[in-house]
Parts: C-alpha cells; sequence; structure tokens
C-alpha cells in the first residue's frame, strides 16, 4: 500500500478527513486539562513529522498495545490547533498495525542534499585563517569521517532527527553565525565558522542510525557527544603544526556549546569568549525552532 501525494504531513494544509499510514516515533500519555488521559503520538513519514491524539478512556492499553518504530493504519481528522497557527495534529479515530506499506515512504530524506553538501564545503573553502583551515581539510579528507558526517541524525528525537540532519542542522548553525558576524565585527567570523562546523561532529559516534530507528551507541550514553566530538578533533589538533592558543580557542568552543553548566545541557565549561557565546544561541535556535515548526 502506497501513500496518496496528498497524505503526506508536508501537504497538510487544512482540515480534513484521512485514511492513511504512519510510522509511529514515540508515545506518551497525557492528561486533559480536566485530567483525563489521552494517548499523544509522534507520526512520521519521509515528508516530516506531526502529533497525533487519542482522546480514549482506553489510553494506558493503548500504549502499551501500540510499538515505536512500526507502521499503522491510521484513520482520522487533520486539525489545525491551535487556531490560525498553520500548525495541525491530527485526532485519531483508529490505529490499526499495518501489514503492507511501503518502507520508502516513511523513511525521511533530505531535500536537496547535494546543495547542502556543497553550501558546507563552500563555507570551509571561504575561510581565510590558514591554520583553521588546515584543520578542518584535514578532517573531512577522511572520506569516512565525512561519509558519516553527511549521514548523522542530529538528534535521537528533539531535534533534526533523521539521517543527514546533522548535515542540515550544522548549516543553520553556520548561516545564523555568519549573521551574527554581520552584526558584531569584532567577533572572529573564521573561529566562530569553524565552531560552527565542528560544534556537533562527536554525533558521528553518538548514534546507531543503520536503520529507520535512531538509538544511542554505548559512547553517546557514556561519554556524550561534546566530550567524543573534543576528543575526536583534539586528537587531529595534536598532529597539526598551528598556534596553541588557536586549538584552546576551537576545543573551548565545542565543550561550551550547550550554554552554562548550571543549565545542566551538557556542556563541560560554561562559554567564556564572544565566539562561544555565540555559537551557544545559534546552536540552540537552530534546534529549538526546528523542533517548534515541525510538531
Amino acid at each position: 500500500m502506497a501513500k496518496k501525494e496528498e497524505d503526506y504531513i508536508k501537504k497538510f494544509n487544512q482540515n480534513r478527513r484521512i485514511i492513511t499510514q504512519f510510522l509511529i516515533k514515540d508515545k506518551t500519555v497525557k492528561r486533559t486539562k480536566n485530567n483525563k488521559p489521552y494517548l499523544e503520538l509522534v507520526l512520521q513519514d519521509k515528508t516530516g513529522q506531526i502529533k497525533g491524539r487519542v482522546f480514549n478512556k482506553k489510553a494506558y492499553n493503548l500504549f502499551e498495545n501500540i510499538e515505536t518504530n512500526k507502521v499503522y493504519n491510521i484513520v482520522g481528522k487533520v486539525e489545525e490547533f491551535p487556531v490560525n497557527s498553520k500548525k495541525y495534529n491530527i485526532l485519531i479515530d483508529k490505529i490499526v498495525l499495518a501489514n503492507d506499506f511501503n518502507d520508502e515512504d516513511f523513511i525521511r530524506v533530505i531535500e536537496n542534499h547535494d546543495s547542502h553538501i556543497n553550501y558546507f564545503i563552500n563555507t570551509i573553502k571561504s575561510l581565510e585563517d590558514k591554520d583553521l583551515k588546515l584543520v578542518l581539510d584535514s578532517l573531512f579528507e577522511d572520506k569516512e569521517l565525512f561519509e558519516k558526517f553527511i549521514t548523522a541524525p542530529a538528534a535521537k528525537k528533539y531535534h533534526h532527527n533523521y539521517q543527514g540532519g546533522l548535515l542540515v542542522h550544522t548549516n543553520e548553525v553556520i548561516e545564523i553565525c555568519k549573521t551574527i558576524c554581520n552584526l558584531y565585527e569584532d567577533i572572529d567570523k573564521d573561529l566562530l565558522l569553524t565552531g560552527a562546523i565542528l560544534h556537533d561532529i562527536g554525533k558521528i559516534e553518538t548514534y546507531d542510525y543503520e536503520t529507520e530507528s535512531i538509538e544511542m551507541k554505548p559512547e553517546g550514553i557514556m561519554l556524550e557527544h561534546l566530550f567524543i566530538g573534543g576528543c575526536l578533533v583534539k586528537e587531529k589538533l595534536n598532529k597539526i603544526d598551528i598556534p596553541h592558543e588557536r586549538k584552546i580557542e576551537l576545543i573551548h568552543l565545542i565543550l561550551s556549546h550547550h550554554g552554562k553548566v548550571e543549565n545542566g545541557w551538557g556542556s563541560c565549561i560554561d562559554p567564556k569568549t564572544p565566539e562561544a557565546i555565540a555559537l551557544h544561541h545559534a546552536d540552540d535556535m537552530s534546534a529549538k525552532i526546528t523542533n517548534s515548526l515541525e510538531i
């Protein structure tokens, strides 16, 4: 059974009935204002994700029986919520495990993948700082590392959680950082852009994404991507003859890009330079805006 073109999530722009299929990516039991339980699902097809809600007295039973990373036949109504928000969810009437479906309908893909790769490569070429350019060239001339970088997800479920999501997120952070540099002339542009390129490089060793299901590797669970990325870049820096101060500045960007340590978001140290502060906010903006727009 193949999905109809008008039943892909990206095509939802009005209230209407649907009978189609979705991959279940997440499930949660929540409560209404009247304290009644309902089931909230994150539904996915190749064009994106959308929330589905089941208001049923048997919400907890449904939660137990529905499996994530499985395709279901769904009958329901697409609704704009909140009203005039241009954001849609699905009020589900019926949900049944699907036996006949096309895998490719549910695996998210990057639109204009080659354009994203070219943007990334051209950003590296545009750098004027020879030392930082040497660092990036030395890292990404490794074909295996580059392939991992352009195919890895950026997260398990919070933002850019699909194959290639890391590349999309990185390019968004780069573009935001370029805008910041236009506003603040005293910022070290090449250092900030290098930080934007490398801030999440540890994610290439954080997730197992051989299938549509994105799972954390032991390294991701035990070490986290900031530490993994810092070690990966430091290992490369130890083999390159550039000023020691430059190496410290770059590692600092990676280890502090989740903001202040007290936030509990994983930073090893507070951002201490204008470039580190800018990178943190650019990364946070890309993640949060993308998440709010998607579901």
